[in-house]
């Protein structure tokens, strides 16, 4: 499996199975949330992607966070959370 993306406005995580190749949307938030953090489950079969953003310039930012299952292929949630009970993101320097 190979897990790609982009944090920019209008990016999206995609996931790429082996060896058929397939390739599958797992987020996509829209053109102005985008991408802002990924995680695998401890089993290696949920992908967890958290999206950032305002969906209409100047209207008050949301945050998105959109399960994957990996084994179904196949969004399996999505829910609007309030970032404060999030964890933190990883960074660099960690």
């Amino acid at each position: 499996m190979h897990i790609s993306g982009v944090a920019m406005p209008g990016g999206r995580i995609d996931v790429r199975f082996q060896p058929d190749g397939v390739e599958k949307v797992a987020a996509d938030a829209g053109d102005y949330v985008y991408p802002a953090d990924v995680r695998v489950g401890a089993s290696a079969e949920l992908l967890y992607v958290k999206a950032s953003g305002s969906p209409v310039l100047g209207w008050k930012a949301e945050t998105w966070l959109f399960e994957y299952d990996v084994r179904q292929r196949r969004q399996s949630g999505l829910a609007l959370v309030d970032r404060g009970v999030l964890p933190l993101e990883w960074t660099e320097t960690q």
